[in-house]
């Protein structure tokens, strides 16, 4: 299978956030000096089960206004490990569409 470059997706991982889903989108975290996935969800609960059923240990989850949409955007930043996790969700999920 080819390697996919996520990286320039925060559109489309915001306005699936938007519709009720998990938005996705690869960033380089230049504090750590690695590449990490944003995981985005305009549901905080949601985001936290997504979180939980596909074994992400990132804790923290921050909040995001944006100006195309008048509520909140909740964000986790998957780092180390997690970003294998996360890229087999992105991988997954092409699969099925």
């Amino acid at each position: 299978m080819e390697d996919v470059d996520y990286r320039g997706n925060y559109k489309a991982a915001k306005e699936e956030a938007l519709k009720g889903g998990i938005g996705v989108y690869a960033d380089f975290d230049s504090a750590r000096q690695m590449e990490c996935f944003r995981v985005l969800s305009a549901d905080r609960s949601r985001l936290l089960t997504f979180a939980k059923r596909e074994g992400l240990t990132t804790g923290k989850v921050d909040t995001l206004q944006t100006l195309g949409s008048s509520k909140p955007i909740y964000q986790m930043v998957a780092v180390g490990d997690d970003t294998k996790k996360v890229r087999a969700y992105v991988t997954r999920m092409r699969q099925e569409s």
